[in-house]
Parts: structure tokens; sequence; C-alpha cells
């Protein structure tokens, strides 16, 4: 007795597939973006607080906040 398979392709599957796959690259693009607007932003505060009361007076500011004196 002789059987035989047929292969059948579901081309919704692949669209779907896709279409996730499209979704998540602009989501890990906006969130790469969004981190890098954070991390500009905050060395820009570094170097604005570190400007106005000088580079001494922000690590002691920072170990005083640390420590919680």
């Amino acid at each position: 007795m002789n059987t035989t398979a047929t292969k059948t392709t579901t081309n919704e599957i692949v669209n779907s597939v896709a279409g996730i796959d499209a979704l998540t690259k602009g989501g890990v693009a906006i969130m790469g973006g969004a981190s890098a607007v954070i991390g500009i932003w905050a060395v820009s505060c570094l170097v604005s607080a570190a400007s106005v009361a000088g580079p001494l007076a922000l690590v002691k500011s920072f170990f005083t906040a640390v420590a919680g004196i």
C-alpha cells in the first residue's frame, strides 16, 4: 500500500509573522530613541551642575545625598 503526503503552506501565517516582526523592530527603534534622549538629557544636567557648583562640590553633594546626611 502506497501513501502520499501533501505539503501545504499557509500565506496567512507568514504575513502575520512578518507584521509582528516589523512591529517589533519599530518598538525597539522607539525605545532606543527614547533611551538616547534620556541619556543626553542626563549628561547635559550633569555638565550643567558641574559648571555651576564645580566638580568637587558636585561630588561632595552626591555623597551627602547618598549617605542621607
